[in-house]
């Protein structure tokens, strides 16, 4: 079995791409593979040289948020968790939205999460503490760009593969050098005409 873990950056349209990239893969494996979107967070993440403190400091506090409401939605199965951080960003990618509390309700609601556990969970410590763990896993890893993948064979004795800029060409690579073949489909997952949340 194949484990990936994807570091991302809940708020970069990059990391949604690299979502995309490993549910496509997800798809087309035959063998089952294990997979986790976990939300990388630093005050260099996403700023530009001309930001001030202050915008700074609201970046980095819009992407905690988030975090934590990601970490909310997934408390109500991970494939539901999924599928709320895509909806977000490709609500607030393809609108120019900032984050928001009230955007992240609009869109939990539209993934059809359970709003009273979402609403309490979003600010509770287990969110917190599960924030803080996979901090903990992006440092023992060594992680330090988002859009960051480490992969892990099962079935085999070697340590894991780090791989900076997921791209698909580049997973379907490191699958084939895994001993994984991989049945390419036509159809992108999670382009505009054929993706739906469940």
């Amino acid at each position: 079995m194949l484990e990936i873990y994807l570091f991302v950056n809940p708020l970069g349209g990059k990391c949604l791409a690299s979502e995309r990239t490993i549910l496509k893969l997800a798809r087309e494996l035959p063998e089952k593979i294990s997979y986790q979107f976990i939300p990388l967070l630093s005050m260099q993440m996403g700023h530009t040289h001309n930001a001030s403190l202050a915008e700074r400091n609201q970046a980095y506090q819009d992407r905690y948020r988030t975090i934590l409401d990601y970490k909310a939605a997934l408390f109500q199965g991970k494939k539901r968790g999924r599928q709320f951080l895509i909806r977000l960003q490709d609500t607030m990618i393809e609108n120019e939205l900032s984050y928001s509390e009230d955007l992240a309700t609009l869109v939990a609601d539209a993934t059809h999460l359970d709003m009273d556990m979402f609403l309490e969970d979003r600010h509770s410590e287990i969110a917190r503490k599960s924030f803080i763990t996979d901090q903990r896993l992006a440092a023992e890893m060594g992680i330090q760009h988002p859009s960051t993948a480490v992969f892990y064979n099962a079935l085999s004795e070697d340590a894991g593969l780090k791989v900076e800029e997921i791209s698909y060409p580049i997973v379907k690579e490191v699958c084939e050098s895994q001993g994984f073949s991989i049945n390419e489909a036509q159809e992108e997952y999670g382009s505009r005409n054929n993706f739906r949340v469940l």
